[in-house]
């Protein structure tokens, strides 16, 4: 009885005391602070004691239950309503911490708060349909074999009020944060050792305009409101989402906002996805600051609406339309199932969504063909019998033949789809006989020469009695990513190729090249092999107006040099041009007691040439004029004279190289006049 009693004093003494104590900032059991840039964030405790006679107030911060911090503040025993703050600094790191709030009178002290599982870390909000809240074989991947211990959700139980808002485990409410986000959350943990907080507000078989509608007098209004004659909104998930995000203080800490949705707008035929998306994006900015935006570009579904391939290339140009926008391609994922995904591929969609979100926010350098390979322009060959497409500059593309489906009880094949059927010049299947890869270029062949307009890479939408489901070839890299898909991309014509590149001898230093440019060109890359006319590489990036170039990096005065150009545009590329190849002009006093003497030079009125060798002999001739050109040769047995007659040659300055048997290359100007 006395031990009751006693308990009882001890009850009522808490209670009086923290009746006195008004907090107006504390955390929360569970919750996350965004981290700041030092990767760490402020813990504030503060509020007024309003009764008097309490001397000091104080708080320990433990981490992982050790203590590591005590802070007070003293207080006026006679003073009642006593302002007091407490702070402390926590780092973004797989640890918890606890905050226990003690009140003194003299001595004796009271524990009037104490809330434990408090992190730091980062924040990101997940929106969208059912791919959004990626549920499939959530018991078998997220039970027990899935440590949520530094994750975390913000929200309150299905069926329940704003009022019962919570912090809780990522896994609680039941599958709220999702498979997909959980994934994210567990891959940025074991890379970074950041905890994180994932809310998740999407809403399945649900149409951007119903995920996007906004009170415009309260943006976080998680209840109903009347838009007006003909409009009501009995669900505001945009909403629900945004007050979620505010209540737990993170609405403008958001590190990343990932948008999984078009489904349900693509299987109806909804028109106006970009307009309604512009809407959307002007949104987030306002209520969640500049974070980076994820958009991913929806699968092949089986409704029969054209419009769905335009939908799905709007989604894949997002990142160049708006600020602060990826993209990325969910077809040719293992384990699709005609709309949704199982648990595994929802794995796989976060993993690769994951390698985005280390590159742009954590600074990873896998940063190597970890997009969707993404198609930059389209244009025929000069014969229009092949378009080549070429995609992202570090792309390595693969070119998968076909896929066969197997009846695996009789060994039967049930379908067989082939890459080729699902390039669709102005929207007609079948002209495509087979494509090649070469880096970041994939060649398509044509049965005959074309004159379509545009291209459209897979179909529209796609069911069979066979397959329901696109699961054929597609485009990827040689890291697995797939294509996006797209549409309406305009096949351009060649630029017509360089036919008149010359070269022009200046010095034993320079060569130079002069040709007439492409009417067409935006760019113009020139190349040069040295020695012989197999290795080409760029030397100069020019614009598409210049006509003239000057090579002042020659290795060898003494070598050969080729060369050949290139134009390009943002729509289309040219064909090389002719190759020109030329040697550095040697001119000067020629060397004393030299072993071979050209004589007379300039030359005579009977215009021939003597070549005398005194020390060596000598099995070739080759004479050039300033612009590189041969205009006398000759080849034989080796000897040490020669009678050589050019009378048919223009008065000018010409170079002799003679190549001895012992292999030197001897140069000699001779003037014709």
């Amino acid at each position: 009885m006395k031990r009751l009693y006693g308990s009882l004093i001890l009850f009522l003494y808490y209670f009086s005391a923290t009746g006195q104590l008004v907090f107006d900032q504390s955390p929360r059991d569970l919750q996350l602070y965004p981290r700041d840039a030092n990767s760490q964030a402020v813990v504030v405790v503060s509020g007024k004691m309003s009764a008097a006679g309490y001397t000091k107030i104080g708080m320990q911060v433990l981490r992982a239950g050790t203590l590591t911090k005590v802070i007070s503040q003293t207080l006026e025993p006679a003073v009642s309503n006593s302002i007091f703050s407490l702070s402390a600094v926590i780092k973004a790191e797989p640890a918890e911490y606890a905050f226990r709030v003690f009140i003194y009178k003299g001595a004796d002290s009271t524990l009037v708060a104490n809330r434990v599982r408090v992190v730091c870390g980062d924040v990101y909000i997940l929106h969208g349909q059912s791919n959004a809240l990626a549920l499939s074989d959530f018991e078998t991947l997220y039970s027990f074999n899935f440590d949520d211990t530094y994750l975390r959700n913000a929200t309150y139980p299905y069926g329940g009020t704003p009022a019962q808002m919570s912090w809780y485990p990522a896994k609680q409410p039941y599958g709220n944060v999702g498979g997909f986000g959980l994934t994210i959350q567990r891959l940025i943990l074991q890379n970074y050792g950041i905890p994180t907080c994932v809310l998740d507000g999407a809403k399945g078989g649900t149409d951007i305009v119903d995920l996007s509608a906004r009170d415009p007098n309260n943006h976080a209004n998680p209840g109903n409101y009347y838009a007006g004659p003909g409009s009501s909104f009995e669900d505001v998930l945009y909403g629900k989402l945004l007050y979620r995000a505010k209540w737990a203080g993170v609405a403008k800490q958001v590190k990343a906002i990932i948008w999984k949705q078009g489904e349900e707008d693509a299987n109806s035929g909804l028109p106006g996805y970009a307009g309604k998306f512009a809407t959307l994006y002007k949104q987030f900015r306002e209520d969640y600051g500049d974070a980076r935006i994820y958009v991913s570009q929806i699968n092949i579904l089986d409704m029969p609406h054209d419009s769905a391939a335009a939908l799905r290339d709007f989604q894949r140009r997002t990142k160049y339309l708006f600020k602060n926008v990826e993209s990325i391609a969910t077809v040719g994922t293992p384990g699709y199932e005609g709309v949704h995904y199982s648990g595994l591929a929802h794995q796989r969609m976060a993993f690769e969504q994951f390698r985005q979100i280390a590159r742009d926010i954590y600074g990873s350098k896998d940063t190597l063909q970890i997009n969707s390979p993404d198609i930059k322009k389209t244009f025929y060959n000069t014969r229009k019998d092949s378009i080549t497409l070429v995609f992202d500059d570090d792309m390595q593309m693969v070119w998968k033949n076909d896929t066969t489906f197997y009846n695996f009880s009789n060994g039967a094949i049930i379908d067989h789809l082939q890459q080729r059927d699902f390039f669709y010049l102005d929207r007609q299947s079948g002209l495509v006989t087979g494509g090649s890869v070469n880096g970041n270029r994939l060649v398509i062949s044509l049965k005959q020469p074309a004159s379509a307009k545009v291209l459209r890479y897979l179909p529209a939408f796609f069911s069979t009695n066979a397959s329901p489901f696109y699961d054929g070839p597609t485009l990827r890299n040689t890291r697995g990513m797939r294509a996006f898909s797209f549409d309406n991309v305009p096949i351009a014509d060649a630029i017509a190729p360089v036919t008149t590149l010359a070269t022009k001898p200046i010095s034993e230093k320079q060569i130079q090249l002069n040709w007439t440019v492409s009417v067409t060109a935006q760019t113009q890359f020139l190349e040069r092999a040295d020695g012989t006319p197999t290795n080409f590489k760029q030397i100069a990036s020019l614009s598409g107006t210049t006509a003239t170039y000057t090579d002042t990096n020659l290795p060898d005065m003494f070598g050969t040099y080729y060369y050949r150009l290139r134009a390009y545009s943002s729509a289309s590329e040219s064909p090389y041009s002719n190759v020109v190849s030329a040697r550095p002009l040697v001119l000067g006093v020629e060397p004393t007691g030299s072993s071979v003497q050209l004589y007379p030079n300039p030359l005579a009125s009977d215009r021939l040439l003597h070549i005398e060798a005194s020390l060596v002999t000598f099995t070739e001739l080759t004479v050039r004029d300033i612009l590189g050109r041969t205009v006398k040769s000759w080849r034989g047995t080796a000897k040490n004279t020669l009678l050589l007659a050019l009378d048919d040659l223009e008065t000018g300055v010409y170079i002799a190289d003679l190549q001895t048997a012992d292999g030197q290359l001897l140069r000699r100007k001779v003037v014709v006049r």
